[in-house]
């Protein structure tokens, strides 16, 4: 008999647990013009239409280079792909109408680009396509899957190959009386597609359920049933796929030529005896290294751990045995019902996401805290990451100035600029000629400058580390 159902175990089957989630664009995050921010959401004077959530950093002891790329799927604020620094501070956002998961910097034909996905998610699975922009934030491509299939939310990973790995969930009639459930049943289809991005011809569909028996599920018998729940694929060395299957509790290593299971790690038929400390449940995130280790998000609870944490596993094909190598968890002991991941950096730290738990660290190779921020509203994040990114906008930048008793004080930004250092304020009683007035550097998403004088017109200048010019806002009359 199958145990009644938890709130965590509803969580378990819907993999994000969309019941849960904030309705993007919603009236908190469309606040007016000039309004004291929400608590959990920015508000900018030179971006009255964006509303980022907020986050706050509570550790930093030398993290590694690069910023932090997360999108929010619930609490105050807007929906979207976001940049953040050390600081806690955006760098970069966009809005999106649905919601965006997966963000991050990846390589396309051979240059750096930002992927997401973006659609809509529906207890837990989603219905949109891939995004692809360029260093300038201009889109480049969308990526949907083929064969009459919709894109699900769980991954979007570029190949070398110039192609896009996608997951596709579809309900199917099954009979599913082997395992407690009507014979005239629906089951969920987790389905891996290899996508030509240039074509969007499809070189290579797996199904789940032509390889993975119903009864190798840990998930409790809904309508559908969610029986597997793809929610990563990767590539490894070899050029074949590794899988994680969240409600088999296992990951899978599928040829890719046949779709054949090469091996199980995990779950009820693990092809490999896991060793003290190496069991893992409702995992995410399952990646292949170089060095032939495997990193994944173990959500748990399993027989060694009630909390959530991130695993380094050794893998003797030989032997057919799993070790446990490293472990890392949060100082206040998480326990993530859905989502997470984990990057591993150069220089061997790694970056953990924790899913609905609305924080971000980052483990030195030693597994010290190095940074830990938070979501300020409880936001979840499907995944974080922390890479290099040089972000050259082909918008200008924003400048607003207003009058005050003492002079003038002008706000100025840049949506998406990396190298910007320094705002150097032009002012002048014409707009054609305006003179260089005062230089400030620049503080976070938004610049303040407050300065003397009455001058009828105001523009500023992007500067990076040298002072070179990058870029000119508008000339503005400065309001009262």
């Amino acid at each position: 008999m199958r145990p009644s159902l938890t709130r965590r175990d509803l969580l378990v089957a819907a993999g994000l647990g969309a019941a849960a989630l904030a309705a993007p664009g919603s009236a908190r995050a469309r606040a007016a013009h000039g309004r004291a921010a929400t608590p959990g959401a920015a508000a900018f004077v030179t971006e009255p239409s964006l509303r980022p959530p907020t986050m706050r950093v509570t550790t930093s002891a030398g993290p590694s280079p690069g910023f932090l790329f997360v999108a929010s799927l619930n609490g105050p604020g807007q929906r979207g792909p976001m940049i953040v620094d050390n600081r806690g501070e955006v760098v970069w956002f966009r809005p999106v109408e649905s919601f965006a998961v997966d963000f991050r910097r990846q390589v396309f034909a051979g240059k750096q680009v930002l992927t997401w996905w973006e659609g809509q998610i529906t207890n837990g699975v989603g219905v949109g396509e891939g995004v692809i922009v360029d260093q300038r934030y201009v889109p480049i491509a969308r990526v949907r899957a083929g064969n009459g299939f919709d894109a699900d939310v769980h991954e979007f990973l570029l190949t070398p190959r110039r192609t896009a790995l996608l997951t596709i969930y579809k309900s199917v009639p099954a009979d599913l009386s082997s395992v407690g459930g009507p014979a005239a049943g629906q089951v969920l289809d987790s389905i891996v597609q290899e996508v030509d991005i240039a074509s969007g011809r499809v070189l290579f569909e797996w199904h789940s359920l032509e390889h993975v028996a119903l009864g190798e599920s840990y998930a409790p018998l809904l309508d559908p049933f969610d029986y597997f729940h793809i929610n990563s694929v990767d590539v490894d060395l070899d050029g074949n796929l590794v899988v994680s299957a969240r409600n088999t509790s296992a990951v899978y290593k599928i040829d890719r030529a046949s779709g054949q299971v090469m091996w199980r790690l995990g779950g009820r038929n693990s092809d490999f005896d896991l060793g003290p400390g190496a069991d893992f449940m409702y995992q995410h995130d399952a990646r292949a290294h170089t060095n032939g280790t495997l990193t994944l998000f173990d959500n748990g609870p399993s027989q060694t751990t009630k909390q959530s944490r991130a695993i380094r596993l050794g893998l003797d094909h030989v032997e057919r045995r799993a070790y446990l190598l490293q472990q890392y968890r949060h100082p206040t002991e998480l326990e993530s019902t859905a989502m997470g991941n984990a990057q591993v950096l150069d220089g061997d730290s790694v970056l953990v996401g924790w899913g609905t738990e609305p924080w971000v660290t980052e483990f030195g190779p030693g597994g010290e805290v190095r940074f830990d921020a938070t979501f300020d509203g409880g936001a979840w994040n499907y995944r974080a990451f922390r890479l290099p990114w040089v972000g050259r906008p082909t918008a200008r930048p924003k400048v607003v100035a207003r009058r005050s008793p003492g002079g003038l004080t002008v706000y100025a930004s840049w949506n998406g600029s990396t190298e910007t250092a320094y705002w150097q304020v032009l002012a002048g009683e014409t707009r054609e000629r305006l003179t260089r007035v005062k230089t400030a550097t620049a503080a976070g998403f938004e610049t303040v400058v407050r300065m003397r004088g009455r001058p009828r017109f105001v523009a500023v200048t992007a500067l990076d580390r040298r002072r070179v010019a990058l870029a000119r806002s508008p000339v503005v009359a400065p309001r009262r």
